[in-house]
């Protein structure tokens, strides 16, 4: 019998294929009803999931998100997100209006970023499909999709990328920030 070869791509494909079933097997952990999540990123491509144990998540502007990566090119955002995340897991909206950075659930006891929201325990979150991990108009996707259950973002780097957003967005003519002069 002959023994088959398998590439370094072939394994590649198959390591990644692992770590999405091990992200969804474990953010299905915080689904109130997992065949219902299930069955809403199939049909719907975004289900509900409870903030809390594994996780929360911290809501920005994405106009504070955009102004902190200098862009408002979402493919370039995306890049800005998962360099300085870490590759922590971030999502968005379908309108790009808002960003989710999923971290700990304890950071809502202690979160106090200007224009953002720490989301509380219980709270619903809808969350995309993980195989969403790309910009197109008008969907909602992962901007840093995680690579492995339980990669969070560290909440002190979305706390300095929420501030360094929010000191370019100060910097800028009150026309550019969308303000009435």
């Amino acid at each position: 019998m002959k023994n088959a070869k398998t590439s370094q791509t072939d394994v590649r494909v198959i390591m990644t294929a692992d770590r999405r079933r091990g992200v969804v097997a474990w953010l299905l952990l915080a689904a109130p009803d997992k065949n219902r999540a299930h069955a809403e990123w199939e049909k719907d491509g975004a289900a509900v999931f409870q903030c809390g144990l594994l996780f929360t998540a911290v809501r920005t502007p994405g106009t504070i998100v955009r102004a902190a990566a200098g862009t408002s090119d979402p493919t370039e955002v995306d890049a800005f997100l998962v360099k300085s995340l870490d590759r922590g897991g971030v999502f968005t909206d379908a309108g790009l209006n808002r960003y989710y950075a999923l971290v700990p659930g304890g950071a809502v006891y202690d979160w106090h970023a200007p224009g953002t929201e720490c989301l509380p325990p219980g709270m619903g979150l809808g969350v995309p499909a993980v195989e969403s991990a790309r910009y197109k108009p008008g969907v909602q996707y992962w901007a840093s999709p995680m690579d492995s259950p339980g990669d969070l973002c560290d909440e002190r780097k979305v706390a300095d990328l929420v501030l360094a957003g929010w000191g370019r967005l100060m910097q800028q003519e009150p026309s550019d920030r969308g303000e009435q002069s």
